[in-house]
C-alpha cells in the first residue's frame, strides 16, 4: 500500500507525485489512459496566466511561485532523463488589455512589470515549454524517483470508512493508500462528487510552418501565437463549452490561421501542419480547487486549473505536499 495514491497522471498529478516522492513518500499514480495525454499534452506551454487580472489572488500566487522554479525544474528533469522540455524565455508581447484599470491594479499588486513597445506591452520574463516534451520528461523523472504508474486504470469511486478514505475503486479493482490526491482534471466531477463542479472547456489549436523573425509570444483577444524551439509556430486557442467532444472544425482552424495572419507578417502562404483539441478543467466558480477535502481528512483535491494547469503545477504540487507532510 502506498503512502499516496494520485488519481490522474497529467502535469498536475505527476508534478504532485514528484514533490511527494522528493519528500520521501511512496507514491502511486493511476490514469485512465496514458499519463500526460489529455490537457497537459494539448496546451500551448506558456508559463503565465496570460491575463493575470482575469483571475483571483490564489491563481496569481501559484503562477508566480511556479514561474520562479520552472527553469531549474526543467534543467533537473533534463539532467535526470535526457529529455529536454524545451524551456525558452521568449517573452510575451500583449496587444490588448494591459492598460485597463483592472490590469494596472493587478500588476501593481503582484509587482508585474512590462516594457512599453510600439505594438503594446512586452513582458520579457515570460517563458514557455513544449508540452509533449515536458510530460515525457516528467513521467520519466517520477519513475526514476520510484513512483509507481498504473495506466489504463479508471477511478470509479472512493473507498471510505467514517471520515477517512481507504483508497479508490477502479475498473481493475481496489487500490488502497494512506492518502488520496485527486488530480483528474476535467473528469474530476464524473467520478467524485465535488461541490464546485468541474467541466471541460474545449480548446482547438493549430501548428504552422516556421515564421521568420517571430521572436516573442504574441497575445491578443485571448488568442496567442507561439514561436517554438523546434522552428514551428503554434496558434491557439478557442474556448468551447460543449462537453467532451474532441472533434476539430476546419472553420475554426481557418479562424485561428486568419488571426495569426493579421498579426504577424510572413504567415500568409504558410501551411497548417496539424490541428487538434483538448479539454481544460474549468470550475463553475472559476477558481482552482486546491486543498484538503472538507469531509475526508486524508483526501486532497488538486484540480480546476482551467487554462493554467501547466503554469501553476509546481506550486500547486508543493502545497499539496505541504498539507500531506504537515509542513
Amino acid at each position: 500500500m502506498s503512502d499516496c495514491l494520485i488519481v490522474g497522471g497529467g502535469v498536475i498529478g505527476m508534478m504532485s507525485a514528484r514533490y511527494l516522492a522528493d519528500a520521501g513518500a511512496q507514491v502511486t499514480i493511476i490514469d485512465k489512459q496514458s499519463c500526460g495525454m489529455e490537457s497537459s499534452w494539448a496546451g500551448g506551454g506558456i508559463i503565465s496566466p496570460l491575463y493575470p487580472w482575469h483571475y483571483d489572488d490564489l491563481t496569481n500566487e501559484l503562477s508566480q511561485a511556479s514561474q520562479l522554479v520552472y527553469e531549474n525544474l526543467c534543467a533537473e528533469m533534463q539532467s535526470n532523463t535526457g529529455i529536454d522540455p524545451q524551456y525558452v524565455r521568449s517573452g510575451l508581447l500583449m496587444l490588448d488589455e494591459y492598460d485597463s484599470d483592472s490590469a494596472i491594479k493587478c500588476m501593481k499588486k503582484f509587482n508585474i512589470n512590462y516594457t512599453p513597445v510600439a505594438q503594446g506591452a512586452l513582458f520579457s520574463n515570460i517563458a514557455q515549454v513544449r508540452n509533449p516534451r515536458l510530460v515525457q520528461a516528467l513521467k520519466a523523472d517520477v519513475v526514476s524517483k520510484g513512483v509507481n504508474i498504473v495506466e489504463g486504470t479508471q477511478a470509479q469511486s472512493l473507498i471510505t470508512s467514517g471520515s477517512r478514505v481507504d483508497g479508490v475503486d477502479t475498473n481493475h479493482g481496489q487500490i488502497f493508500a494512506d492518502n488520496v490526491v485527486v488530480c483528474s482534471g476535467a473528469w474530476s466531477s464524473q467520478w467524485l462528487g465535488l461541490t464546485d463542479e468541474i467541466f471541460p472547456m474545449k480548446g482547438q489549436m493549430i501548428v504552422i510552418d516556421a515564421v521568420e523573425n517571430l521572436e516573442h509570444i504574441i497575445l491578443d483577444q485571448g488568442r496567442y501565437i507561439i514561436p517554438r524551439k523546434d522552428g514551428k509556430t503554434l496558434v491557439g486557442s478557442t474556448m468551447e463549452d460543449i462537453g467532451f467532444d474532441k472533434s476539430t472544425d476546419r472553420k475554426v482552424a481557418g479562424s485561428l490561421f486568419e488571426f495569426a495572419q493579421t498579426r504577424v507578417e510572413g504567415i500568409k502562404g504558410k501551411k497548417i501542419i496539424h490541428h487538434w483539441s483538448g479539454f481544460r478543467p474549468a470550475s463553475r466558480s472559476g477558481k482552482v480547487i486546491l486543498g484538503r477535502d472538507d469531509k475526508y481528512n486524508n483526501l486532497y483535491i488538486n484540480t480546476g486549473h482551467f487554462r493554467n494547469g501547466l503554469n501553476m503545477a509546481p506550486e500547486s504540487a508543493n502545497r499539496i505536499k505541504q498539507l500531506i507532510t504537515n509542513e
